[in-house]
């Protein structure tokens, strides 16, 4: 679980436990404070939680992290990419190049990295428990696009297009994998008041986030897209792959 310290990721992470996961893995950035009450809230469920600090934009990170979470629990049964930024929230001709490029090292590469590995160690394993008559499934990843990469808003170019990238990425990992009992598909969230708006100010945010809200008809909470994501993974949806979900009301 990418991005699985606080917020979003976190609700995704708990999503699991909930459901009757027996271990989940968070990857984040963040201080050891924020991964302490987000360890807390998956293993107030019951699941056994670990820890993993790593950037998901450099690849000896994110092989280092998938192949602690194989040390810890013996495989990846499910796996979601939530690490993520909205970055600087300005019309095109107002951001800095190195701002701008920042969103696509962590939303898109971040994402690739982390579906590249996590496919090669889904590729070796064996089948997770199916119903009798089901097609194997060695493994279900889902990542996180956004509402914007279906649709965009002025101010968002950068969080657009590595949106739009994630839903792209997702359709080719999901045909590059089918053949090998992988499923990968996205999900779309619409408007979520989270942390990724701390620190990038813009004349006419609120207006905007009025506008996402009143186009949605309220805000939603993280567990609604948390218990969308392991609706997912389910192996009941054997046949979903490549999809991507809207989750906007």
């Amino acid at each position: 679980m990418t991005g699985g310290a606080r917020g979003l990721g976190n609700a995704v992470a708990v999503s699991f436990a909930k459901e009757g996961a027996k271990g989940v893995v968070l990857v984040d950035i963040q201080d050891e404070q924020t991964f302490k009450a987000g360890r807390a809230a998956v293993e107030k469920h019951g699941a056994r939680c670990h820890t993993i600090r790593a950037d998901v934009t450099q690849e000896d990170q994110v092989e280092r992290a998938v192949a602690q979470a194989v040390q810890e629990f013996g495989r990846i049964d499910y796996a979601a990419n939530f690490a993520g930024v909205i970055g600087p929230l300005a019309p095109s001709w107002d951001i800095a190049l190195a701002d701008w490029k920042r969103v696509l090292d962590i939303n898109t590469v971040g994402v690739w990295l982390s579906m590249k590995h996590e496919m090669k160690q889904m590729l070796q394993q064996d089948s997770i428990a199916v119903e009798p008559g089901r097609v194997p499934q060695q493994g279900s990843i889902v990542n996180c696009a956004s509402v914007n990469a279906i649709q965009a808003g002025a101010g968002t170019t950068g969080y657009t297009a590595s949106k739009h990238a994630v839903l792209g990425m997702t359709k080719a990992g999901a045909l590059e994998a089918r053949a090998q009992n992988i499923r990968v598909n996205a999900v779309s969230p619409g408007f979520l008041q989270t942390k990724l708006f701390d620190g990038s100010p813009m004349s006419g945010q609120e207006d905007m986030l009025k506008e996402f809200e009143k186009r949605q008809g309220r805000r939603a909470s993280f567990d609604e897209v948390g218990d969308v994501v392991v609706l997912l993974c389910t192996p009941r949806m054997s046949l979903v792959n490549g999809h991507n979900l809207v989750i906007d009301g």
